[in-house]
Order: C-alpha cells, then sequence, then structure tokens
C-alpha cells in the first residue's frame, strides 16, 4: 500500500517540475477512521499550464488534449491585451481612413508626414495602428477599431441600440439603430440616440418668478461614460456587439468579455485595475476626451447620478460580458411639493 507521504510527495512533485509554469498545491492528510486519505487544493490561476508540452481541458469526467483553436483561445484569455496589437484579419491599408489617420498625426505631430522618409504607412505602425505581415503593411484590430471606414468595420464591432417599451427584453422595440463606425463615433452616435429618446420631467412652477426646471431621465455624460468604457474596454476577439438598451426604467451598456484575468469586480470599480484590455484603444479615446482617465471612469458615473438623484448605478461582470445598468431618474417622481410632467416623444 503506498504510503500517504510519498503521495503527498508526488502531487508536489508533478505540479512543481512536471507543469509549466509550475503550480504551487496545498497538500495535506486528512486521518479518517477508514484510513488516510490525501487532499490536494489548486486555486485557479487565470493562466494556461501545460505537461509535458500538452495542454490538456477537463470536461466532466473526462480529460482530453486541447486543440489548437481551444489554445489560441486560452492564450489570448490570459493575455487579452494582444489582440488589439495583431493583423486585422481580413483588412488591407485601404480598409483604413487614411484622409482621418493622416489628421490625427498631424494635429500630434505637425509636419510629421513632410519629414524624408517617413510615410503614413510607417506612423501607423510606429504607434501600433498597422503591422506588417508577409511585407506588406496592414491595420491592426486596434487600428482598424479607431480609424477603419465604417463600410469595411467588422459587424460584431457595432452597437446595436434598442428602445422598448416595457420593463423586459420580451416586451416590444419600438426603436432600433445598428450602429457602425469606428470607435469615437460609435460613442457619440450612442450617445446621440439617449438623448433623443429619453424622457424629460419638468419640476416646479411656471409662476411667480419661479421657473420650472427640466430633469433628465439618464445624465448624458454618465451615459457617454458607459458607452466609451464598453467601447474601449470590450473584448474585439469575441463575435458579439456592444448592447445599448433603453427600457422604461432603466438603461443597460453591456459588453462583450468580462474582466481581465486576476481583476475582481471590486478592484475595477476602485480603480484598480493593473492592466487594460486595449491599451492602444484607450489611449486614442483619452486624448479625444471620450473616455476618462483610468480609475475614474466608474466614479464619474456614480458622482453623474448621485448630482441628477438618480438610483445608484449597478455594475455587473459575467464571464462573456460586463454589464452598466443606470436606474431611471424618473422612477423617482413625483417629489413632495412640486408638479411634475413628463415629455416622452415616443408616447
Amino acid at each position: 500500500m503506498t504510503q500517504p507521504a510519498r503521495v503527498v510527495e508526488s502531487v508536489i512533485s508533478v505540479c512543481r517540475e512536471a507543469v509549466s509554469p509550475p503550480l504551487a498545491p496545498t497538500v495535506e492528510i486528512v486521518r479518517l477512521p477508514e484510513g488516510d486519505v490525501v487532499v490536494a487544493q489548486i486555486e485557479a490561476t487565470g493562466r494556461m499550464h501545460a505537461k509535458g508540452g500538452a495542454v490538456f481541458l477537463r470536461h466532466g469526467r473526462q480529460t482530453r488534449r486541447a486543440s489548437g483553436e481551444e489554445i489560441r483561445f486560452l492564450t489570448l484569455r490570459e493575455t487579452p491585451e494582444v489582440y488589439e496589437t495583431l493583423p486585422c484579419p481580413g483588412a488591407t491599408w485601404e480598409d483604413m481612413d487614411q484622409a482621418v489617420l493622416g489628421r490625427y498625426f498631424e494635429e500630434r505631430a505637425p509636419d510629421a508626414l513632410k519629414r524624408e522618409g517617413t510615410s503614413l504607412a510607417r506612423l501607423a505602425v510606429g504607434q501600433t495602428f498597422a503591422t506588417e505581415r508577409g511585407g506588406e503593411i496592414v491595420p491592426s484590430v486596434a487600428g482598424m477599431v479607431l480609424f477603419g471606414r465604417a463600410d469595411r468595420m467588422s459587424f460584431n464591432w457595432r452597437i446595436t441600440a434598442l428602445r422598448i417599451r416595457g420593463r423586459e427584453l420580451t416586451d416590444p422595440i419600438v426603436d432600433r439603430q445598428d450602429l457602425a463606425g469606428p470607435a469615437d463615433s460609435l460613442i457619440r452616435e450612442g450617445e446621440s440616440f439617449v438623448r433623443n429618446r429619453m424622457r424629460v420631467a419638468y419640476a416646479g412652477f411656471e409662476a411667480d418668478g419661479v421657473t420650472r426646471r427640466e430633469v433628465p431621465e439618464y445624465p448624458l455624460r454618465a451615459v457617454r461614460e458607459a458607452l466609451a468604457n464598453a467601447v474601449s474596454h470590450r473584448d474585439y476577439s469575441v463575435p458579439s456587439q456592444v448592447q445599448l438598451r433603453m427600457y422604461d426604467d432603466r438603461l443597460e451598456v453591456q459588453s462583450p468579455g468580462g474582466l481581465l484575468p486576476g481583476l475582481t469586480l471590486a478592484e475595477a470599480l476602485q480603480g484598480g485595475a493593473p492592466k487594460r484590455r486595449n491599451n492602444v484603444v484607450t489611449r486614442v479615446l483619452w486624448e479625444r476626451g471620450l473616455v476618462e482617465a483610468v480609475g475614474f471612469g466608474f466614479a464619474l458615473i456614480r458622482q453623474q447620478m448621485r448630482a441628477l438623484g438618480a438610483p445608484e448605478p449597478r455594475f455587473e461582470v459575467r464571464y462573456s460580458h460586463f454589464l452598466v445598468t443606470l436606474p431611471s431618474r424618473l422612477e423617482q417622481l413625483p417629489e413632495a411639493g412640486e408638479e411634475e410632467a413628463v415629455d416622452d416623444a415616443e408616447v
């Protein structure tokens, strides 16, 4: 009969020497009336580990070798910040809006394109907006997200904007827009969709020198930040769109991809993210004033909702998506001592 101490040594040896990168299990011997039991615990690391050069996946009671595509997915999940720098699948240099790209460089480095030996393509490579593949310069994922022509953008990178009459996704959809284009355009068009469809309450009396005030359903700056967060931090390798949904009682912005490995929701809300999924995209959107500095976005959304007198926003994370919910300010009306009127163009 194998001695428990030898089992412990064997488990520790395999985890440290046969697995790459090594694992650090907690192994103990539990004494039971029926005999000794060796209990090994290994905390999830968020990383991909291999044994003998092979990666294995567990499905129920079965263990099998991972396919090449599964290993690629696991690699992207482990180092998701790499994806935006890869060549954009199927894209060519002509798919970039070179006029917009040229203006970007001219604003930040005047006369840069007039220097000898400098070209727009080379500047794009230097900023990771493009990359070389087989001797040809092609857009990177980040380059297409930021400067791609609207008619050449991936269908999965759009925003599906819905106005739903009710409180459930199964209720009637009274308006829908599929927003397409580069990242800055998506954020502005998404904000415009909300601005043109949200309700406005009028509080107070139009008499005795007292002017009634407008109470918007949502603070637009918070809406813009929620959209900017979705566009800049979403997982572009996932074949899914950002969802903007306006219900009667709330607004939801859902972006593909959960949090980065090793990051908790509490850390993200407190601005403690050690890294970002799309550094290049986020940097350019920050330069354009469309996203807040790292760590301030969620705080801004909360501050704007409180300033309006709306309920606290909600932030939820799932493996496949991140969801921001802004409760409607109009759900809190009417207030005591005020006369309210609601203006809704859709009614």
